[in-house]
């Protein structure tokens, strides 16, 4: 695929092994070090995403915006392909890459932690949810934590995206979608004393405050959050394919 023969994604990618690593070593010499691998895992999957988010908007962003900036997007449209295939065949690539990177770090972050911090059966193991209760049996803890931030992934991926899409601005989606992700926690508990704040996308997007956490704001449910993302989820690609099938993007 042409994302992987390009120099940035592969220096993304040496970026998450590289950050894995520098972790381990960091914690491996501080005064409370992970007790498994599995807990090295667990307490950085934050950090891992936030890599991931970054670097795959940044591929998301570019991937139509950049065709229109090299002028190589009425190639593309002079193919017997409609652009619905088009816009489908970047956003695939770009959710491929994000989750090739989520996929390389949690497995990197197991074998690296086993060697920094010892390898353990999940069935032996525990970990500290961010409620602070002592969850055991790790894995399906563990593996639904991967699903949540998935979805975090997905969604982040599609704003990136949508926003390349409409304004042919790689710089814009980047800066909108990562400022959005970074700040939208802050933007939700700024506006909880209003019932509407239940509705907006970031008191939803982070599914894990379901699971050992608290949640941002009285009264949200695991089945709201999830229905509220999938009706932001279908608005968001629906006005994606809407304004790319509509719009002259040939001239």
């Amino acid at each position: 695929m042409k994302i992987y023969r390009r120099v940035g994604p592969r220096i993304m990618i040496g970026i998450i092994i590289a950050a894995v690593c520098i972790l381990a070593l960091i914690q491996n010499y501080s005064p409370t070090p992970p007790a498994s691998m599995w807990n090295f895992a667990y307490d950085n999957i934050e950090v891992f995403v936030a890599f991931i988010i970054m670097f795959a908007v940044i591929i998301a962003a570019g991937s139509i915006s950049g065709e229109f900036s090299k002028g190589t997007i009425k190639l593309l449209l002079i193919r017997p392909i409609n652009r619905s295939k088009i816009l489908l065949s970047k956003y695939v690539a770009s959710l491929m890459f994000s989750f090739i990177m989520l996929v390389l770090s949690i497995t990197l972050s197991l074998v690296v932690g086993g060697m920094f911090f010892g390898f353990e059966a999940p069935s032996q193991a525990n970990v500290t949810t961010m409620d602070g209760s002592t969850v055991e049996n790790v894995l399906p803890h563990f593996t639904s934590s991967i699903a949540f931030v998935s979805v975090d992934i997905l969604m982040m991926v599609t704003i990136g995206f949508m926003i390349s899409t409409i304004f042919h601005n790689s710089a814009l989606a980047i800066g909108v979608t990562i400022f959005l992700r970074f700040a939208g926690p802050n933007i939700v508990l700024a506006l909880q004393q209003y019932d509407w704040a239940k509705y907006i996308l970031f008191a939803n997007l982070n599914l894990r405050q379901h699971i050992g956490g608290v949640p941002y704001l009285e009264g949200l449910t695991m089945t709201f959050s999830v229905i509220t993302l999938i009706v932001y989820f279908f608005i968001f690609i629906i006005l994606t394919w809407w304004i790319f099938n509509k719009k002259d993007v040939a001239t």
